[in-house]
């Protein structure tokens, strides 16, 4: 390639580390790459090996204001980004390809189920498929693995060093999440006093527990926390996404929902055991790289890689079908299996 190529993943956090696969073996075949990002993406592509620029939009928007600052944001980067070629998208938004048109004027590979005109090939995005492999397809590469790409920095790793101390082994719960820029999804949570049961569990095994999330899950970690009659070490809301991975990376075992941490554990080489109830992992994960505990609940999973519809059933309660002791028994049998790493 001649000239430079554009990727383009805008949001979620948790979405463009699936698309990390496919970046990485573009890049590696040379050429000169940009990513084109939104913020809560943004500490993933500003990491990846290779890059030579990654530019971040106020996108997704919302409202008027919002559709406002992004015309802005395009009107001032456009020609920049007119030195781009061809540009790949991960994603099928109508909106969101003519805006790359717009910026670009490039021709295009998307994940779009019609193209927009004959300067763009369309693949079609299943969301029930696998997204990593999906994300392949529309960047016309086969990923020799699947594992998303997210280096850790020196800081970040004497930083966990230091939070968390050698002796007992540590596990890693993230009892937030299911929040992103494109929905609120609380049906996706389980309830606070499961997860402390399950803190005061491994308490009683022989390990130390660290609860991680963002700023919005400070209360829920918060219960948890004093739900459990022990005293897990709460870095919630106070680590940014490279010191959260990097606290994992240090922990025998992960446990949470389906989220951005969740993914993140699995960048990092922790195969994590998350409780699935709206959302289907076979969409989300690699299934060799999680330990799926599922719902017993007939309507579940109900939607994957998309917009949440919600419930049809109005309370919701998939996930609270899920049981101290189902999950115990997977977690405990992955740390098990864990005990000599």
């Amino acid at each position: 390639m001649s000239g430079i190529g554009l990727l383009v993943k805008t949001h979620a956090f948790g979405d463009s580390l699936l698309a990390t696969p496919a970046a990485t073996e573009l890049v590696r075949r040379g050429g000169r790459w940009w990513a084109l990002c939104g913020p809560s993406a943004a500490a993933v592509w500003e990491r990846l090996p290779g890059l030579e620029r990654v530019l971040v939009a106020p996108f997704p928007f919302r409202g008027p204001a919002g559709l406002l600052r992004l015309g802005l944001w395009s009107l001032g980067k456009r020609k920049d980004l007119r030195a781009v070629e061809r540009s790949v998208v991960f994603a099928e938004s109508g909106f969101t390809r003519r805006w790359v048109r717009f910026l670009t004027g490039s021709v295009m590979r998307s994940g779009g189920s019609e193209p927009l005109g004959e300067w763009e090939r369309c693949v079609g995005f299943d969301p029930w498929a696998f997204a990593g492999r999906t994300y392949a397809d529309i960047a016309g590469v086969d990923p020799s693995q699947y594992r998303p790409i997210f280096p850790l920095r020196a800081e970040e790793e004497s930083f966990a060093a230091k939070r968390l101390p050698s002796g007992r082994p540590w596990v890693a719960v993230a009892p937030g999440g299911a929040c992103n820029p494109r929905d609120t999804v609380p049906q996706k949570r389980w309830p606070p006093e499961r997860f402390a049961a399950l803190v005061d569990r491994l308490f009683e095994t022989g390990f130390s527990v660290v609860l991680l999330g963002g700023r919005g899950d400070v209360g829920i970690s918060a219960s948890v926390s004093n739900r459990s009659s022990c005293d897990p070490l709460d870095l919630t809301g106070t680590t940014d996404w490279g010191r959260t991975a990097a606290v994992i990376s240090r922990c025998r075992g992960f446990l949470g929902v389906d989220t951005g941490t969740a993914h993140l554990a699995v960048a990092v080489g922790v195969r994590p055991v998350l409780l699935f109830g709206p959302t289907n992992p076979d969409s989300l994960y690699d299934p060799r790289a999680i330990v799926a505990v599922g719902t017993d609940a007939e309507c579940a999973p109900c939607y994957s890689n998309s917009v949440f519809p919600g419930c049809s059933r109005r309370r919701g309660d998939c996930m609270e079908r899920i049981s101290v002791d189902q999950v115990w028994s997977a977690l405990k049998e992955e740390l098990d299996e864990n005990s000599g790493s």
